[in-house]
């Protein structure tokens, strides 16, 4: 028996034990209709099977009506498979990482919304190393980038935790302390981390008029231990860092904002907007390690650093910015950055993602043109290359 529903933009049903879901066209309702109304009038099983064979199909869909369906500026090239931006029916040369393609599918079949995905791909195209590279280092340096914002980061002692007061299986215990490695937000922001040292003096003058270093914070008495510990301020946005690595050494850098600082400096503070003052100062080669440019990374990255550091920032990342990803060290190597948040402490001040984006649907139509565009004549001469391929291999 074939049932057929059809609830807003989709079809619903089942046909012998098997359950379907699929969107809504004309076309392939009414041939569902048609088999259904075979089915009904079956003369032998054998007739029956067939018709549920050719029904089966209908239930599927393909990745390029699943995505295309539900975002209009992606297309799938029907000889490669790929797929790519289109703007205005200009298509961009080059194709989004399977990775990525991989994540936006899943999205799709699970409901999620996949936009955020197809953005990061967005403000990565149009990133300044990428255009300035040739077209086989683009791929290269793309499949990076998918590749590292796709990585699952696994809590080792939740696993643990979770083993040995839950009694869970490890498998199990993994997929539960699973997360991504970096997470995307709404405007197709990465959210990445950085390991610092909080600066806890300062430099005042004694009673000579000579130069000294004092505690920047007030020390209090702890009741409990009878130690005296540092009181920290009332908010993030108070406190001072530096690099737990470089510290003061390296290139120098703007930190901009209401707490930031008229010169360049090595400091780092929440709720600016930390650059440097050209791509002069950022290593784009991908396969060194502990190389000019700042470095922000993931929760794997920060892992491996917070031993030598006193506190761990929260950092947003447009993926315009990033000058490397890095293969030794998981590092992420950029322009700039914008810290908005600490692991401990208390922020003063909201600091929404899309405010660092500043980008209105409006202006996201302009930037999906502005990159597609840029790609769009080097898109024509690669399909230009496969038809003479295919050409020649035809007449042999």
């Amino acid at each position: 028996m074939i049932n057929v529903n059809v609830n807003e933009n989709l079809i619903s049903g089942s046909y012998g034990k098997e359950q379907f879901v699929v969107r809504y066209t004309k076309e392939r309702y009414d041939e569902m209709i048609r088999l259904k109304l075979a089915a009904d009038i079956a003369p032998s099983l054998e007739d029956l099977k067939k018709i549920y064979s050719d029904f089966e199909v209908l239930t599927k869909e393909s990745t390029s009506e699943m995505v295309e369906t539900k975002c209009s500026y992606l297309v799938q090239d029907s000889t490669t498979e790929e797929f790519f931006l289109i703007h205005e029916g200009v298509v961009s040369s080059i194709p989004i990482p399977q990775v990525l393609v991989d994540r936006i599918l899943e999205s799709a079949e699970k409901g999620i919304d996949f936009i955020p995905i197809v953005k990061v791909w967005i403000r990565w195209l149009r990133n300044p190393v990428l255009r300035g590279t040739n077209k086989q280092n683009r791929r290269r340096i793309s499949d990076l980038f998918a590749t590292y914002i796709s990585a699952m980061f696994v809590n080792e002692e939740k696993v643990a935790q979770l083993m040995n007061e839950k009694g869970l299986s490890e498998e199990v215990a993994i997929r539960l302390s699973s997360v991504n490695d970096v997470s995307v937000t709404q405007e197709g922001l990465l959210c990445t981390h950085k390991v610092v040292d909080e600066i806890t003096t300062k430099f005042a003058l004694d009673e000579k008029g000579e130069v000294i270093k004092v505690d920047r914070y007030k020390k209090v008495l702890d009741e409990d231990t009878g130690l005296l510990k540092s009181e920290l301020p009332l908010t993030n946005e108070e406190r001072l860092f530096e690099p737990c690595v470089m510290h003061q050494s390296g290139d120098a850098y703007h930190v901009e904002g209401v707490n930031g600082f008229p010169d360049k400096v090595h400091f780092v503070r929440v709720g600016c907007v930390h650059r440097l003052p050209d791509w002069s100062y950022v290593n784009a080669n991908p396969d060194v390690s502990c190389v000019p440019g700042l470095h922000t990374g993931s929760l794997s990255y920060v892992k491996g650093y917070q031993h030598c550091g006193t506190e761990t920032l929260d950092v947003l990342i447009d993926p315009m910015h990033i000058g490397a990803t890095s293969n030794g060290d998981n590092a992420l190597r950029v322009l700039q950055y914008f810290v908005h948040g600490a692991w401990t402490g208390t922020n003063g001040s909201i600091y929404h993602s899309s405010t660092y984006a500043a980008k209105t649907d409006e202006e996201w139509t302009k930037i999906r043109k502005e990159v597609v565009e840029f790609f769009a004549k080097e898109r024509q001469e690669i399909i230009e290359e496969q038809d003479q391929e295919i050409t020649e291999i035809n007449a042999i």
